[in-house]
């Protein structure tokens, strides 16, 4: 009792080290056994006590190892410690993010993830375990938009923590360079920052200290991860933010970074915004960054002024979305265009809609076996006015291209009447493509060819190479088909066409599944389905896993797929009918299959015909349905010296019809 209020009541400095000693004498003689090592992790935590006791190790003779991980910025007592330990000449190691590899594997101990997110996260993270960690959490939890785009709850108050340990002033010189980008100059921080050079520079340095920021090069500094940025950013006013892009375009001006004044005028709402974005638009299109021009045009739409100003600006991006392959996007913006137009009651402007769309895109710009009424309608209504040749050319073009594969007179009508309009290279082009559409002519694929060669249009040069294998589909031409769809893919590469590419990958997945190579056709499906999907073709929703059924349907192995087929049907309704039914057949369930044929409506006579009507002669072989095999043999019977079943459009294919229609004979 007596020992221990003497302890108690003793002097503290005196008690502090007999712990010490006392500590690393054990530790010392544990060591004397067997070699020791202590791990501390997270020190920058340790309190005063803590590191004294660690401070205490120097001098003590035995093999012990100690290992402490910290980070720098967290508390001046570790930095005090750190100085006492540099007797000791301690090995000291800067870790880097984990690397791909690691966060792969540590984001898929929460979740399943695809490359892609994979990579995204460890960008956002700069391979910080701990956010990478939060990061999968809220992958899993909300999905990857979420987890691409927002910062986890953790990690938020873990940066919010680190942000009021920093000079006073500094967090608001940090939030400017937040505002500004990922990396930023230190001069247009200077120019635009609210206080003094000094303030901004002492800021900056204390970012650079705290592991926030990092310096990539003289006069210019960078936010270690996104996260970090996205953060400053959240804790901002909209008002706030505003006013700094505005700063920070100010102080841009005169650099010539005309993608960076776009960026912070726009976000400021200036009236300088749309000349801006359109500039660097047109520089990015000059590289073909098709994707990065129809951004920036988006930003001027949302900065114009006038009606006229705002339907040429919505022109301009519908052309971009369309070299980037966002036809679905282009299509909605043409909408856009055209229904403001009609609220003016302004006819020239919805000319001016329709007639912006001046580039060809290889398939038909819009979902397969659907017609947008109201365009046709109002196309329709406009070709009835008064008009000069070339509006007259472009608008039949448009009503062309929305009525392609439809039962309509009047397209090829249409047709041949625009090519007769057209003057000069570009509108013949667009002329010859409305026709290849609605009509197959090998010699207008040849001339679109030759005018997309010789007047430098490498978009009507891929359209005519797409269409001339096609030709040669038909002409059962295997080798123009390679040839051809070979010189479009290579082509559409060049200029950065994606759904050129994806075109012509399937023009080839086509032909490789004809001559039997079904691996390699999936590949290439696939291939084209995912770069459909990222570009939002209008095609890309079940085209791809049309293919892949198709491929188990010729394989032999469609049952095993059935819940595959029923989500495809359910997406395609009666294009997949058939389909269904031979899966469903496949699993002895031919009851069910019969009810689903009977509800199978007529098929379209368009370029899917010869393959639709040969899934439907297969089901009905496949159920014994003797009452349908005499139509649907009829329907077959012209097209039995043809090229295999739907390989003339060249995106999928069957057997041969002359093989089908002699199973329906029997």
């Amino acid at each position: 009792g007596s020992a221990g209020a003497s302890s108690v009541g003793g002097d503290a400095t005196a008690g502090r080290f007999r712990l010490r000693q006392a500590v690393w004498r054990w530790l010392a003689g544990v060591a004397g056994r067997r070699p020791v090592a202590v791990v501390l992790d997270d020190l920058h935590w340790a309190d005063a006590a803590t590191l004294e006791l660690l401070g205490g190790g120097l001098g003590t003779r035995a093999p012990i190892l100690v290992v402490a991980a910290y980070r720098p910025d967290e508390s001046g007592r570790l930095t005090e410690t750190l100085a006492s330990l540099a007797r000791a000449t301690p090995l000291r190691l800067a870790l880097p993010g984990l690397d791909g590899e690691a966060v792969a594997q540590l984001v898929r101990t929460e979740c399943e993830a695809d490359e892609e997110t994979i990579a995204g996260i460890a960008e956002r993270t700069g391979g910080n375990p701990f956010y990478v960690r939060e990061s999968a959490r809220l992958l899993n939890g909300e999905g990857a938009l979420v987890a691409l785009s927002e910062v986890p709850e953790g990690v938020r108050d873990v940066l919010r923590r680190r942000f009021a340990r920093l000079p006073e002033g500094g967090v608001s010189v940090l939030r400017l360079a937040a505002v500004a980008g990922r990396e930023s100059s230190v001069d247009v921080l200077v120019k635009a920052a609210d206080t003094d050079e000094d303030g901004v520079l002492d800021a900056l340095d204390a970012g650079v200290i705290a592991g926030l920021l990092n310096e990539p090069a003289p006069g210019r500094v960078r936010f270690v991860h996104a996260l970090v940025r996205d953060t400053l950013i959240a804790d901002l006013s909209r008002l706030r933010t505003a006013r700094m892009h505005a700063r920070i375009a100010a102080a841009l001006e005169g650099t010539g970074d005309v993608t960076a004044l776009a960026h912070h005028y726009a976000r400021a709402g200036s009236p300088k915004a749309v000349g801006h974005c359109v500039r660097a638009a047109e520089l990015a299109e000059a590289r073909y960054a098709h994707d990065v021009a129809a951004c920036l045009l988006t930003d001027a739409v949302a900065n114009a002024t006038g009606p006229d100003e705002r339907v040429d600006l919505l022109g301009r991006l519908l052309r971009a979305q369309i070299r980037a392959g966002a036809v679905a996007a282009a299509r909605e913006t043409r909408r856009e265009a055209v229904e403001y137009a009609e609220s003016l009651g302004r006819d020239d402007l919805m000319i001016a809609a329709f007639t912006a769309w001046t580039e060809p895109t290889p398939w038909q710009a819009r979902m397969y076996g659907t017609v947008d009424r109201p365009v046709v309608d109002r196309l329709t209504r406009l070709l009835k006015r008064d008009l000069t040749p070339s509006v007259r050319c472009r608008l039949l073009t448009a009503y062309v291209d929305e009525l392609a594969g439809e039962d309509d007179p009047t397209v090829l009508e249409a047709a041949r009447e625009a090519l007769d309009l057209a003057e000069g290279p570009r509108l013949r082009a667009a002329a010859l493509q409305s026709l290849a559409r609605v009509h197959d002519d090998a010699e207008a694929c040849r001339e679109l060819v030759a005018i997309g060669t010789e007047h430098d249009l490498p978009v009507y040069r891929v359209t005519g190479l797409i269409n001339r294998a096609a030709c040669a589909a038909a002409a059962n031409d295997p080798a123009t088909i390679r040839e051809s769809a070979t010189e479009a893919l290579e082509v559409a590469r060049t200029y950065r066409m994606s759904e050129a590419v994806a075109v012509a990958e399937i023009a080839l997945a086509t032909l490789a599944l004809v001559e039997g190579r079904s691996a390699d056709a999936e590949v290439l499906y696939v291939q084209a389905g995912e770069g459909m999907r990222r570009a939002g073709s209008v095609h890309a929703t079940g085209f791809l896993q049309l293919t892949l059924a198709t491929i188990r349907l010729n394989d032999g192995t469609i049952g095993a797929y059935l819940d595959d087929v029923r989500a495809l049907h359910a997406t395609l309704g009666d294009m997949a009918t058939d389909l269904l039914a031979l899966a469903l057949h496949a699993n002895g369930l031919d009851a069910e299959a019969r009810e689903v044929r009977a509800a199978s409506g007529p098929i379209r006579p368009d370029f899917f015909f010869t393959f639709l009507t040969t899934l439907r002669a297969m089901a009905v072989i496949a159920l014994n349905d003797r009452d349908a095999a005499e139509e649907v043999y009829v329907a077959l019977l012209p097209y039995r010296d043809g090229p295999p079943a739907g390989a003339a459009n060249l995106a999928v294919a069957l057997r041969p019809v002359a093989h089908t229609l002699g199973e329906l004979a029997l």
